[in-house]
């Protein structure tokens, strides 16, 4: 495990859940917005989601290191497909399948790379 990671998880838990709270605080303000974030290229807006869930899950594997991998995963994907759902009731947003795979692929990448450096 890598000295950086190391400490970040003896941070006090407080600490580590107030982490998790402000990345999903960030994501569902981005997610939820009226209108959506202005693109620079075509299709940037799954690289957005991709990154989102990768840090949304891996500070959730972060804060609540006891708490399987599996129910993470399974909490950032229900996440994700809330999101979407909430976005199709929105005004000027849709819903979007494509979307929601770079969601899962964010929280795979998440996990992945938090179990690398959790692990023992």
């Amino acid at each position: 495990m890598s000295l950086f990671f190391q400490r970040v998880i003896q941070q006090p838990f407080w600490l580590r859940v107030l982490f998790f709270v402000g990345i999903s605080g960030i994501l569902l303000t981005a997610g939820l917005r009226a209108q959506p974030i202005p693109e620079a290229f075509a299709q940037e807006d799954k690289l957005h989601h991709l990154i989102g869930f990768l840090a949304l899950s891996f500070s959730c594997r972060l804060a609540f290191l006891r708490v399987k991998l599996r129910w993470i995963a399974l909490g950032c994907l229900l996440a994700g497909i809330a999101i979407e759902y909430a976005q199709e009731l929105m005004p000027l947003r849709t819903a979007s399948a494509y979307d929601a795979l770079a969601n899962g692929f964010g929280v795979l990448i998440g996990l992945l790379i938090a179990w690398r450096w959790t692990r023992d």
